[in-house]
């Protein structure tokens, strides 16, 4: 059952990201002033809905598959999407990627601070103050955690502030860093373990010690961000579902693994366009790169280039982990009703995503499928990469990564790769698991940035379509991968975003931008 608590809210509440309230000393007539509103619990909780409700994509380079396409899992070749410069290094200060995330980010962050001001005075139990309050913390924190990933030092805003201070200098990482891990940890020291109705999909103590131990992670706090998520595993409220392909579908929604995800709801809170089932089923714009998919493992825990491993290339999807065929529509695999031929006129690397492309859906513009936002793989993999980076090499290691492969029949470190292993050979097994368990979850760009791994940007590979285009004799087929784009890393640019044009043009205090930018 879908939940009710994440619908649209009115247009009364909009308030949040309007003026402020100090402009003008009278109560408005055209809409509903926070002076007026937080009367009840009720009106404090549409209020609070305001805040989850940002978290939505705002533009088409936010949605979560577009960062698979800036990565080295996929390729968009429409640039209008806003993808493809990303991924080739092109980004500027007025692409439209960055301005998309950094006004998306401030507007959670602003509607947080406002709620944060405005119920301190609410006509609600102290209770409810404290629940909801921590509830917009960690909405901010999540906001924050999401700048400092790809923006470096940005202004740090934590109340509401009068147009005459508006003009706001960028505060540096670090800063903004302990500020966010303070939102995390007073969040979770009261938000519940878990809910019940209704309230499922509200961020819980969970959620908060998982986001804490992702942006600990991500800043190289290893030794924080393995305890972050060990007090997640501690919590003894997640597990792993036991169907892999069934966690990215709408009957299996809220299950057992979720910890955080954006709720959707048919006809009245779908997903905002271009939803996932349009975007990755019909517009032939959704490609999986020959890289990705030759990251897969054999079912023998081999890689496809070890001699031993019984790969064939002209047979290339055979005895493949199970989770390459649960997330990528293969040249001659069913894709709906038919069976999918890469033809010219389809994606121009030969394979489109399978996972969230809710295949089939009789209207995609009112496609209600859960986007997970955050899921216990993730803390197994979190925690492994955290005591490896510590200096681990401890059996715990093995095991954190063992129980994520085993969910889908694939073979323990130990039984392939073997023990005793170093450093070096656990961060490279801890990086492959993540990449092909999150594939098409919007995480492998982030894991770029923060690996500042150079040999990752690179040219896209996919398969010569006109060598796969006899739908009658598949038998007749020839694998064989070209390339479809030139990428090149751009060193002046490094790692980091540049802070949008637009709020340059608005506010100079924000120069420097980033290097290169």
């Amino acid at each position: 059952m879908k939940n009710l608590h994440k619908i649209l809210i009115v247009s009364s509440v909009l308030y949040l990201s309007g003026c402020k309230k100090d402009l003008l000393d009278k109560t408005p007539e055209d809409r509903l002033s926070p002076s007026t509103f937080f009367q009840n619990e009720t009106q404090c909780k549409m209020a609070l809905i305001g805040i989850y409700n940002a978290i939505q994509p705002n533009a088409t380079p936010t949605h979560f598959y577009q960062y698979d396409y800036m990565s080295d899992n996929g390729y968009c070749q429409d640039s209008w999407q806003g993808s493809k410069e990303v991924g080739e290094w092109l980004t500027n200060s007025s692409s439209w990627a960055p301005g998309a995330k950094w006004s998306q980010d401030f507007a959670i962050i602003s509607r947080a601070n406002e709620f944060l001001q405005d119920i301190s005075a609410a006509s609600v139990s102290e209770s409810v103050k404290t629940a909801m309050s921590a509830e917009a913390r960690f909405l901010r924190g999540y906001a924050y955690a999401d700048l400092i990933t790809y923006f470096g030092d940005v202004p740090l805003i934590t109340k509401v502030l009068p147009l005459s201070d508006a003009y706001v200098s960028r505060t540096a990482k670090a800063t903004v860093l302990t500020q966010v891990l303070s939102d995390f940890t007073d969040a979770a020291a009261v938000l519940p373990a878990s809910y019940s109705g209704s309230d499922v999909g509200r961020a819980t103590k969970g959620a908060a010690l998982a986001y804490k131990a992702r942006i600990l992670l991500y800043n190289q706090k290893w030794a924080d961000a393995a305890q972050a998520a060990k007090d997640v595993i501690d919590l003894g409220v997640y597990d792993l579902y036991s169907d892999y392909a069934g966690l990215f579908s709408e009957s299996h929604e809220n299950n057992i693994e979720v910890i955080f995800d954006i709720q959707y709801i048919p006809t009245t809170q779908s997903q905002p366009w271009p939803t996932a089932a349009l975007s990755l089923s019909n517009w032939p714009t959704a490609n999986v790169t020959a890289d990705l998919i030759n990251s897969y493992y054999m079912t023998n825990g081999l890689p496809i280039t070890n001699s031993s491993s019984g790969y064939n290339d002209q047979d290339p999807y055979k005895n493949r982990d199970s989770r390459l065929a649960a997330s990528v529509v293969l040249p001659g695999s069913q894709f709906g009703s038919a069976i999918f031929i890469p033809r010219d006129d389809q994606v121009p690397c030969g394979a489109r995503p399978r996972k969230y492309a809710s295949i089939g859906i009789a209207d995609v513009n009112n496609n209600s499928l859960n986007t997970i936002l955050m899921r216990y793989a993730d803390i197994y993999l979190m925690r492994a990469e955290a005591l490896i980076e510590s200096g681990s090499t401890a059996q715990e290691i093995y095991t954190l990564i063992d129980k994520v492969r085993a969910r889908v029949n694939m073979p323990s470190v130990e039984s392939v790769e073997g023990t005793g292993l170093n450093q070096s050979q656990l961060r490279a097994i801890v990086r492959h698991e993540r990449r092909v368990e999150f594939y098409n979850e919007g995480t492998r760009y982030a894991d770029m940035l923060r690996w500042q791994d150079v040999s990752l940007v690179h040219d896209v590979y996919g398969y010569d379509k006109s060598l796969l285009s006899n739908p009658s004799s598949p038998s007749t087929w020839t694998f064989k991968q070209i390339k479809i784009e030139t990428r090149a890393f751009d060193a002046s640019k490094g790692w980091l975003w540049p802070v949008p044009q637009s709020d340059i043009d608005i506010n100079k205090k924000l120069l420097p931008n980033n290097p290169g930018y």
